[in-house]
């Protein structure tokens, strides 16, 4: 089951000892003082665990994206926060040989040495064939080459970096059996804030080995994210303020 936004700031409140807020939302998205800052160091905390572990198999999603003919980049979902660049398969919509085909990746600078001129002097209306391989661009999207002749699909495999909570009834993605983590991470903000150097290193311990212990949990060891394709505005150590 997942934890809501309410729950995660009306926990972290009573660890603080300080007065919760209406479970029904009444004044959430005005809320100021001490609740208000528990509600951004909630969101900060999970921003931390999600940007610690990018590969957490709860931030998994699939995206196909159905190919234009001479069409060269691709733009990748919003909500992208880095992407498995060996999941890359190709998948013909229509006909007999529709089974998919991994696409190969190279990099930019392969594709401008060597590929770029093929799809400059092909067929820029109706693209040249099958692609074999797929790149990432410098403006942070995805291209295929040879330039496709239409009527194929790609499939990949990326992992999320979800918006920030904001109404009283949004849920996290963590899943429910690390709240206390995010209540750990949170409450270290706050100590931060309020100077309480010697309270803000305990939690920040705690939130620490939290971490390490979702890793232990959830990581396989044999998976890795080759490239982060979109940088989050956020915080990058643990020693940030809110």
């Amino acid at each position: 089951m997942a934890t809501t936004y309410i729950t995660l700031v009306n926990d972290t409140l009573r660890r603080l000892n300080e007065v919760t807020l209406d479970t029904a939302g009444d004044g959430f998205t005005t809320v100021r003082n001490v609740q208000g800052l528990v509600k951004d160091a909630v969101n900060n905390s999970i921003r931390l665990i999600i940007q610690d572990g990018q590969e957490y198999p709860f931030l998994k999603t699939t995206n196909t994206q159905t190919l234009t003919a001479a069409q060269r980049t691709y733009d990748f979902p919003t909500d992208m926060g880095t992407v498995d660049w060996d999941s890359f398969f190709l998948k013909k919509t229509s006909g007999p040989e529709n089974a998919p085909r991994h696409l190969k990746t190279i990099t930019y600078n392969d594709y401008l040495q060597n590929y770029r001129t093929q799809d400059d002097e092909g067929d820029q209306t109706n693209g040249i064939g099958k692609p074999l391989y797929v790149y990432q661009t410098l403006e942070e999207k995805f291209g295929v080459t040879p330039l496709t002749d239409g009527a194929y699909e790609v499939e990949y495999v990326y992992f999320t970096f979800p918006a920030d909570l904001t109404a009283h009834t949004d849920t996290t993605i963590i899943p429910d059996r690390f709240k206390h983590v995010i209540i750990d991470g949170a409450i270290m903000f706050v100590m931060r804030f309020r100077s309480n150097e010697q309270s803000a290193a305990m939690h920040q311990s705690n939130f620490e080995e939290g971490i390490k212990s979702m890793r232990r949990i959830l990581l396989d060891d044999n998976l890795y994210v080759r490239s982060t394709v979109i940088n989050r505005p956020q915080s990058s150590t643990f020693n940030s303020v809110i």
